[in-house]
């Protein structure tokens, strides 16, 4: 504390150093949950960005996506030589499984790929509430195309799949940041805390999209051939498999302790559902009993993915 009753601060000089601090640089203090924060210019951090260079055709789109992830705003891919248009369709491509990315600059040997999102334009929240409302429609339809055999509503179930895949990809682009960035962290409503288990959800979402699509696409291999009694046990499985999701969802949207604690003990007949569809199966024995159980336990892990989000916020500090 100096003479005239003002607090002294002593910064790290690497950290000084890596954040371009000089005199006369502004910081921004914040306080929460009885922790004092230090940060650089938030609008300097935001504006600064990054660029990435691609040099190596292998794996062009694993390598477009991996640089989008961890926060490039620009990615240069310089080959070297003439892009054949080979390539360049493998980059469109890529580009269009990523949220914000746009071809900003374009000649014989480069291309240049901005993110033209702010990380911060939405909540974490609101993108993983988006996700998850893609993927309880993708279960719903499913559900509907299986009881009714139809084959055009299932693509249609299969096609949003990309969707929530692109929302996936833009929330683990936006929690790497915050990760990375307390300022940033604030922006997208969350602590850093808490990117661990955001990143969780998030994927657990991704995935119960990914197990409403196998549903669907099996639907077409049915040929009609399902037995009824058989379908409609599958139906009151998924059934019971969408409660146990929408309420944990509820649960982790509204922070609901008492909520989540309920869908725990629901999914305890979780179980119970599968073994009986599983024994109904063996009385039948159908053709296609292998593609029934299939579908059994893509409905049964969509319900287990649902008590992993209810879980997340049981296990979150109140």
């Amino acid at each position: 504390m100096s003479k005239g009753g003002s607090f002294l601060i002593s910064l790290p000089k690497d950290w000084v150093k890596s954040n371009g601090l000089e005199g006369g640089s502004v910081l921004k203090l914040t306080i929460s949950e009885g922790e004092l924060r230090i940060s650089a210019d938030a609008t300097g951090e935001l504006e600064k960005g990054s660029t990435a260079y691609i040099r190596q055709a292998e794996g062009l789109e694993r390598q477009i996506r991996s640089n989008y992830l961890f926060g490039a705003d620009t990615i240069v891919v310089e080959l070297g030589k003439r892009l054949t248009p080979a390539v360049r369709e493998e980059i469109k491509g890529a580009i269009r499984k990523l949220i914000g990315l746009e071809i900003v600059e374009e000649d014989k040997d480069t291309v240049t790929i901005q993110c033209l999102l702010q990380p911060t334009s939405m909540p974490v929240l609101s993108t993983i509430r988006r996700a998850y409302s893609l993927a309880a429609s993708m279960h719903r339809d499913a559900e509907e195309a299986l009881l009714s055999q139809d084959s055009e509503l299932a693509s249609s179930v299969e096609r949003r799949d990309d969707e929530v895949d692109r929302l996936y990809f833009l929330i683990v682009r936006q929690l790497r940041l915050a990760i990375r960035s307390p300022t940033v962290a604030e922006k997208l409503g969350i602590r850093s805390s808490e990117c661990l288990d955001m990143r969780m959800a998030a994927k657990y979402v991704e995935t119960i999209a990914d197990y409403a699509g196998a549903v669907a696409q099996s639907v077409p291999k049915l040929g009609g051939g399902a037995d009824n009694e058989l379908v409609e046990a599958l139906a009151s499985l998924s059934r019971q498999a969408y409660r146990i999701h929408d309420k944990a969802a509820s649960a982790l949207f509204k922070k609901d302790l008492a909520l989540a604690d309920s869908v725990l003990e629901e999914g305890k007949e979780l179980g119970k559902a599968l073994l009986s569809v599983n024994e109904l199966l063996m009385t039948k024995q159908p053709r296609i009993a292998a593609l029934l159980d299939s579908i059994a336990i893509y409905f049964y892990q969509i319900g287990a993915h649902g008590i992993d989000l209810a879980e997340l916020v049981s296990g979150s500090p109140v």
